[in-house]
């Protein structure tokens, strides 16, 4: 899935967030490469994510959000 990055810095799911004037597109690809290759942006596991569709930097979720253990596992 694609993303879209706000001019506040939020990363949303592009498939679930209308787009906005000033949004930059992540298309699939590169999305892949920093989320599941890289591992540089995290997501809540899928209930969670089905509800908020939030993305975050790994250095940078907030406080009380889970993190999926995909994105905390030692497995590529």
């Amino acid at each position: 899935m694609a993303l879209r990055i706000r001019r506040d810095g939020r990363v949303l799911c592009a498939a679930m967030h209308e787009p906005q004037d000033g949004d930059t597109y992540i298309n699939d690809a590169l999305h892949y490469r920093l989320s599941v290759t890289d591992r540089v942006l995290v997501t809540e596991p899928f209930d969670q994510h089905a509800q908020r569709g939030e993305w975050w930097w790994r250095n940078a979720v907030p406080e009380g959000v889970d993190i999926d253990p995909f994105y905390t596992s030692n497995n590529p």
